[in-house]
């Protein structure tokens, strides 16, 4: 196998491992932690940082009018 499928595997199982680190935290969490999960963190895309804010204030929204009811 040459040097270069070498780094490819890598490269992949670093993926899944850090995939699968994150599917185990999502899993774990409550509602509340994973809004303030998307919250917290800071995107380097502004698209994706305006993205994860509509997705909170549409989850918090859910949320408001589930305990209304």
């Amino acid at each position: 196998m040459n040097n270069a499928n070498q780094e490819r595997k890598s490269a992949v199982a670093i993926v899944r491992s850090v995939r699968d680190q994150l599917s185990r935290e999502i899993e774990e969490a409550s509602g509340a932690e994973l809004l303030d999960r998307i919250r917290g963190h800071r995107y380097t895309s502004p698209l994706l940082q305006r993205l994860a804010s509509k997705a909170a204030a549409k989850a918090e929204a859910s949320v408001a009018a589930a305990a209304r009811h």
